[in-house]
């Protein structure tokens, strides 16, 4: 079973995904903040990281803008190769170059239909397999 690591600090997202993601045939351990992200992805090797651009910190920060490519760039200086993948509702190419150029593999629009959401997922996943 592929496991994922979903970083994102809104619970109803967090949720419907999780529900898709066991559909598909994933495990999904979730982490909410920028700190919690970092922390369990000491703890355990994943298959894939999903991150949002916007994250809070525990501290009780509002969401700030680019905290998910602060984490990116932190698991890039860790050395980590797994596949990273902004998953988020900022559009735009700043957004898209931004993530690309913290690290990111991939940068998909949360309105990005499951269809293609899934096969970018097995593509990334399939893709660390092979290397």
């Amino acid at each position: 079973m592929k496991s994922i690591l979903l970083v994102d600090d809104e619970a109803a997202i967090c949720a419907e995904l999780q529900r898709n993601f066991c559909q598909f045939g994933y495990q999904v351990d979730l982490a909410h903040s920028f700190e919690s992200a970092l922390a369990l992805s000491s703890k355990a090797e994943f298959d894939l990281i999903l991150v949002e651009f916007n994250l809070t910190s525990e501290r009780g920060d509002h969401p700030r803008s680019g905290e998910g490519l602060r984490l990116i760039r932190d698991l890039r200086k860790s050395g980590t190769t797994i596949p990273i993948l902004v998953y988020t509702v900022m559009e735009g190419e700043a957004y898209e170059t931004a993530s690309l150029d913290a690290g990111a593999d991939d940068f998909i629009l949360k309105k990005t239909p499951i269809s293609e959401f899934f096969s970018r997922l097995a593509y990334h996943t399939m893709r660390r397999e092979e290397g």
